[in-house]
């Protein structure tokens, strides 16, 4: 067998930001109580971080989430995940190695790791893990993303062999990815498909447990004693569920919390410039835009009614209106530059004469009117939908808007028909869960073989995208793999639009400058567990 740890080569990712800061009087509101911690300075730290965010998760299952993984990765480890610079490096697992034809890959894990109930963890946790998000009969959300997996033994307590059906480039990756976070066996075994509902259910190996969660209110996490990373920068970290800019904005110049996550552009510009307060702007893992619904039951179906709002959208006017601000750009690619093999297309192009041409081609000479759904969880996607609704009227598109709550756009997302979702076009954010296309593209592209849009949330199918995807999956060859996104890239983002993709989303934070050790990994995501706050 030979060691093999996978280059995210080509990969223009930054290095994970950390900020330092000092000064002022704050306060983290009624639950910032303070420790008596040391600072090098001789100061004292705060026992609680107290962060706003903007929306809550749907549940706390890795295999199932479809939120983000920005709680996730405080309470669960996976065996793998990625260093600082996008490579693989060893999490659970002590090391790892695979046989020559890569269908076998064996993990020892590292001893004495526990959970946060203090129990051990073994290979039969690794096992009972991943046998739930393999099994055929009760497929789960990410399941397919291990569809290369066959099965999972035991070896001793501490070796785990994984047998694969075939070889894959995208199994180290994979096991970096949320969905394969490990659990607890002895609650999967009570608590089954009700993992992550709420907190009783949930027992991970990561820095915090979750104690409190209120829907749509606040979360409130504790340090994990057991956790084998060491001590979290925080005893507690309160998790305020705070869906309007404004109030969010509020709240973090009154001294209620510390960091404000995804501030409006305006809030952001001008809390920058607050003294007490520290702007963060990293561009970003992801992207927005305005994905279409490419089901029978939609005039999106129809290839050239997509390509005639592509080319209706102007797109660097739009970005440059409303998010030059912040320095976000027009998106040249459905891939974001960290991903490998992102193929560089420019911005899609701006031609309403040509889009007339191709509406009338498609039949709608005389106009076509379809519905946008946007929501305000997205910096500027009110706007953009409006934009947009102008941009369309010039060449003979009607479009309606309608904007909606976190909790309607989340449902959309959620594995329906084509009966159940109304609008032709809706907002989305687009990234994948880690730095190869497989898992940009694959999931979320790949024809829907159930008809519902658990991941395909708007139904786009493509024979020769599906084809190439599958190569992709399998190539073992850098340059045949980069041959095939390129294709994929073309089609996507040109000649079969999936999307109206907008702008290169950046990661924007406000933090109190008594913030210590803010900073994002490579994908994007806080690591809270080195966070400090000065009293």
């Amino acid at each position: 067998m030979k060691k093999k740890q996978i280059m995210a080569a080509f990969l223009t990712a930054a290095m994970a930001l950390t900020m330092a800061a000092c000064g002022g009087d704050s306060s983290t509101g009624s639950s910032g109580a303070a420790s008596g911690a040391a600072t090098a300075e001789g100061g004292e730290y705060k026992d609680t971080l107290v962060v706003g965010t903007y929306s809550d998760q749907d549940t706390l299952d890795p295999q199932v989430n479809v939120t983000n993984d920005k709680v996730l990765r405080l309470l669960y480890d996976g065996l793998l995940t990625h260093g600082e610079d996008g490579t693989i490096e060893a999490a659970l697992a002590e090391s790892w190695e695979h046989s020559e034809d890569y269908l076998t890959w064996t993990f020892k894990l590292k001893e004495g790791i526990k959970f946060a109930n203090g129990k051990e963890l073994t290979s039969a946790d690794v096992v009972a893990t991943f046998e739930r998000l393999i099994n055929k009969d009760h497929p789960l959300r990410y399941s397919e993303k291990v569809e290369f997996l066959d099965s999972v033994t035991a070896i001793d307590d501490y070796t785990v062999e994984f047998t694969c059906n075939t070889a894959t480039p995208i199994f180290e990756e994979t096991f970096a990815s949320q969905c394969c976070f490990i659990m607890d066996a002895d609650y999967i075994a009570e608590y089954g498909y009700d993992i992550g509902i709420d907190p009783a259910t949930i027992n991970g190996t990561g820095p915090y447990t979750v104690t409190t969660w209120n829907a749509d209110e606040v979360m409130i996490f504790e340090a994990n004693p057991n956790w084998w990373g060491g001590t979290p920068g925080c005893q507690t970290i309160e998790y305020r569920i705070i869906p309007e800019a404004s109030s969010r904005a509020m709240a973090i110049e009154t001294g209620e919390i510390d960091v404000l996550d995804r501030p409006s552009v305006e809030d952001y510009e001008r809390l920058s410039q607050t003294e007490g307060l520290v702007g963060i702007s990293e561009l970003g893992y992801g992207m927005h835009g305005f994905q279409f619904n490419c089901s029978d039951l939609s005039p999106c179906q129809d290839v050239n009614v997509r390509k005639a709002i592509s080319y209706a959208i102007d797109r660097e006017t739009m970005v440059e209106a409303l998010y030059g601000p912040i320095g976000e750009v027009p998106t040249h690619s459905p891939l974001t530059p960290n991903v490998l093999y992102y193929e560089d297309l420019g911005v899609a192009p701006y031609d309403p004469e040509k889009a007339k041409e191709l509406l009338a081609e498609a039949g709608y000479a005389d106009g076509l009117e379809i519905s946008i759904m946007t929501t305000a969880s997205y910096n500027k996607a009110v706007e953009s939908a409006e934009v947009i609704k102008q941009q369309l009227e010039a060449v003979g598109i009607t479009a309606t808007i309608e904007t909606v709550d976190s909790a309607t756009f989340q449902a959309s997302l959620n594995g329906i028909t084509p009966e159940e979702l109304p609008w032709d076009m809706f907002i989305m954010g687009f990234g994948g869960s880690g730095l190869d296309p497989d898992a940009a593209l694959r999931r979320v592209f790949e024809t829907s073989a159930d008809g519902l849009n658990t991941n395909n949330y708007g139904w786009y199918s493509n024979a020769r995208v599906d084809e190439l995807l599958e190569a992709g999956r399998v190539e073992m060859d850098p340059e045949k793999r980069a041959e095939i996104y390129k294709e994929v890239q073309q089609i996507v983002y040109l000649d079969d639009p999936v999307a109206v993709y907008t702008n290169l989303r950046s990661s924007l934070y406000v933090i109190s400058d008594k913030v210590e050790n803010f900073g994002v990994n490579v994908l994007q995501v806080v690591e809270y567990e080195n966070v400090k706050v000065k009293a």
